[in-house]
Parts: C-alpha cells; sequence; structure tokens
C-alpha cells in the first residue's frame, strides 16, 4: 500500500462501462466478466487513462459482488482478482490502484429485501480479496446511506487502506432514497473516511450547488467525478454524451476554486476528459 498525499489536486480515471460499451461490448447483467474473458479490454481502458495523466486507477470491480455475479460462471473471487490484476498491468509505479465497489444491486429493508447484515457481509467478501493489493478503497453512486455505511464499516474491519466513499445526487440536492448533503457529511466524516463527494448523477454545471455545500459542510479532501452531461443514444445504438473535454474543464474549475482536490469522470468521461484537465489545471506535472 502506498501512502496517499490528499494535499494537492489528484485526478481519478474516467468511465469504464461506457468506454468498453463504444468499443463494442455490451452491457449485461454480468457485464464484468470482461475482467476474464476480454482483459486486453480492460487494460486498454485503464491505460488510455494513465497515459492522460490520472493518478488513481479504478479497477473493474463496481458490480462485482456475490448477489449481482450469483450464476455467474465465475466465482467473485476469480472476477475481483482478475480485475486487480488488469489494473496493476497497466498502471505506473506512480499511480494508485483503487477497489472499485458499488451498491449491491438490491434495495435495503424496509424497501427491499436485503438487509445491511448481507450488504455487509457482501462488501467484506470483496475486500478480503483484494485488500493486500490495492491503495485505496472506493465505494461510489450509494444512494442508501445506511448501505454505503456498511460498506464503511466492512472496510474499517478488514483492512487499514483510505476509504473514499460519494454518492449520487439529483438535481435537488437528495439522492433518491432521501439523503441530503448534511446528513451525509455528519454521518461520513463520523465514520473516519479519508475523502468524500459526489459522483455520476449529473453533469458538472448541475451539480455545482451540491458541491458548493460539500465544500462548505465538509473539511475532508472532495471528491467529483461528474457525468459528461446526458447520454443520446443514435440509431445504431451507439452513446453520445453532449458535453465535450473543454466544456467539461470548464464546468469543474469552479470546484478546484472552492478548494475541490480530486477530480475524475463517471458516465461518459474518457481519457480526452482526462487529459484535458490534467493539462489544463495540473499542467507542469
Amino acid at each position: 500500500m502506498k501512502k496517499i498525499d490528499l494535499s494537492r489536486l489528484r485526478f481519478f480515471d474516467g468511465a469504464m462501462g461506457t468506454r468498453l460499451f463504444e468499443m463494442g461490448y455490451p452491457f449485461g447483467p454480468r457485464f464484468e466478466e470482461i475482467n476474464i474473458a476480454h482483459p486486453e479490454a480492460v487494460q486498454a481502458v485503464h491505460r488510455s487513462y494513465v497515459e492522460a495523466g490520472a493518478d488513481f486507477i479504478t479497477t473493474n470491480t463496481f458490480a462485482i459482488n456475490p448477489l449481482k455475479m450469483a450464476g455467474s460462471r465465475y466465482t467473485v473471487r476469480e472476477l475481483v482478482s482478475a480485475a486487480v490484476m488488469n489494473a496493476k498491468e497497466a498502471a505506473q509505479e506512480h499511480n494508485y490502484i483503487v477497489l472499485d465497489i458499488g451498491p449491491c444491486g438490491k434495495m435495503l429493508e424496509p424497501y427491499g429485501e436485503l438487509t445491511v447484515e448481507e450488504a455487509y457481509g457482501s462488501f467484506k467478501e470483496i475486500i478480503a480479496i483484494a485488500k493486500d493489493d490495492v491503495d485505496a478503497i472506493l465505494f461510489e453512486t450509494f444512494m442508501d446511506l445506511d448501505e454505503i455505511k456498511a460498506g464503511i464499516q466492512a472496510a474499517k474491519e478488514t483492512c487499514d487502506l483510505p476509504i473514499f466513499a460519494t454518492m449520487t445526487f439529483e438535481s435537488k440536492g437528495r439522492t433518491l432514497m432521501g439523503v441530503d448533503v448534511e446528513t451525509m457529511v455528519a454521518e461520513l466524516e463520523g465514520m473516519g473516511v479519508s475523502a468524500l463527494g459526489v459522483n455520476c448523477s449529473l453533469g458538472p454545471i448541475e451539480l455545482f450547488a451540491v458541491v458548493k455545500e460539500l465544500t462548505e459542510r465538509s473539511k475532508l479532501p472532495i471528491l467529483v467525478q461528474p457525468n459528461a452531461g446526458l447520454p443520446h443514444v443514435h440509431a445504431d445504438g451507439s452513446l453520445h454524451y453532449d458535453i465535450t473535454a473543454q466544456a467539461f474543464a470548464d464546468a469543474v474549475e469552479p470546484f478546484i476554486q472552492r478548494g475541490v482536490c480530486l477530480i475524475g469522470g463517471c458516465c461518459g468521461t474518457d481519457a480526452e476528459t482526462i487529459k484535458e484537465l490534467k493539462q489544463r489545471f495540473q499542467p507542469e506535472r
């Protein structure tokens, strides 16, 4: 595990899923099997972000958990291990490898049938597999505060890695499950995460109010990874997002001015997005 300095501006990578889709790999219920079936494709996406100047490379493990991968021809251990190896194969010495963990894919009680204990166990299994081969853990795209707290607790009890935690907010400043920024900050800071923030959700322009409130309420490093605007599906099935790399950088500049020190991209972003951010805001490195 490398020690991570969060005292200066750092760059995360961009999207994995939408990049693989653009390369001809269709979305499916067990999309992450591509880590084993086509490792060269995953490594190519990782490598594009390394070459663009990203500091943090996130593993292609967002949807890998025992619940989502039930029925897969591969075990969770095989998938997580392959994903970590793909990231390490593409990374350079200065890069940090981050274990990416998304929601379980089922609603927690009382809105669904998933218990907090089941969510905790799922997260713990993934972390135990990867903890010795990554530099940090990222919980991202969460809407339910209890679920992300279960993940953070599992991480705290399984390893000593830095934990980054981001939730996804709607335009009115709350997650789909009704969590507001104030509550998120209070709860997650209290759990001892290393950084917190927002990802996915909306484009960078629409996220300004959420990011502004995050920087006002939290003393921790803030991580922001917006989408590249809205997706548009063409007649041939291809996806197009409506914000260019230059416009994306324009929109996140106010975030950096407000002290956000961890910037990356989510759906629709690519290596050009990260390259533009790096050249615009850290040209000397």
